[in-house]
């Protein structure tokens, strides 16, 4: 399954919430503040600002105007990328693709995703990648999917490098080379790419296209750990339960290794119940 990238951050009110229950912006800013930052947005839209209808329809997907509203976010993503908002004609293409609001189009996502990448936008090109990887609107290629993922990643889109690093790594859609796929598995990590600094401390764990440095490797767990990337803290919890890199700490290795299998890892989950059965 592959993840396109989107724009979900609305100018003062800030990530997703859920139509069901107080939202994080309203928490945070208060239900009469997030209404009336909703209500200058629709103001703003209704006066032909692009940015204003995308902010709006970032208020509809995330359910802080009203009951979530995936079929009105897209109307408004189309109103704004009409007028030439690029985030917008990039979440419009996501629609597409999971049929949020509109019926799944493959093709039509592929269009609005190489109007954006043609404009110089990161995650256009990022998508239009993806979408050559994933077959959406057009046939798998991996060696065309590579050319994307290079001019996402040349303008520092983070996942693109990722992506890029793991087509090195693998020998697909372009020659094998474990170096060039740790240099882009480092630029990923540095464009705060999580999944890039797990697979890098991994090459580093390994000697991959790097020299050997398990404390290197232990360090990329971390950080990767920290931005919630479910592998980075299963690899941790490894290296503290082995003692590769960091010295043997039981105690520390399980509650890496919990902190894996609450985010999904189900190798971690049954690393947990090996070493509760452990004498």
């Amino acid at each position: 399954m592959v993840r396109f990238a989107t724009v979900t951050v609305i100018l003062l009110l800030g990530g997703p919430g859920a139509a069901q229950q107080p939202s994080k912006s309203e928490q945070f800013f208060g239900k009469e503040e997030v209404a009336r930052q909703v209500g200058l947005h629709e103001k703003g839209c209704k006066k032909g600002d692009a940015g204003e209808c995308f902010n709006l329809a970032l208020a509809h997907a995330q359910g802080l105007a009203g009951p979530k509203d995936d079929a009105r976010a897209a109307t408004l993503y189309k109103k704004a990328c009409d007028k030439g908002h690029l985030d917008a004609c990039n979440n419009l293409g996501v629609a597409y693709v999971e049929g949020l609001g509109v019926k799944k189009e493959p093709k039509q996502a592929l269009a609005l995703f190489e109007k954006t990448c043609k404009a110089e936008d990161a995650k256009g090109c990022f998508n239009v990648g993806l979408a050559h990887v994933a077959g959406h609107g057009v046939p798998p290629d991996a060696a065309r999917a590579v050319t994307f993922f290079e001019k996402s990643c040349g303008k520092g889109h983070g996942e693109a490098c990722f992506r890029l690093g793991l087509a090195h790594a693998q020998g697909n859609g372009v020659k094998k080379d474990e170096a060039r796929a740790a240099t882009l598995f480092s630029q990923a990590c540095e464009a705060r790419s999580g999944a890039g600094c797990n697979v890098l401390g991994g090459a580093y764990m390994a000697g991959a296209g790097v020299p050997r440095d398990l404390s290197r490797g232990v360090s990329l767990f971390e950080k990767a750990c920290d931005a919630g990337v479910p592998g980075g803290c299963y690899n941790l919890g490894l290296a503290h339960q082995r003692g590769h890199g960091v010295a043997k700490n039981p105690e520390r290795a399980r509650g890496f290794l919990q902190k894996a299998c609450e985010l999904g890892m189900a190798p971690a989950c049954e690393s947990l119940r090996a070493a509760s059965k452990t004498p």
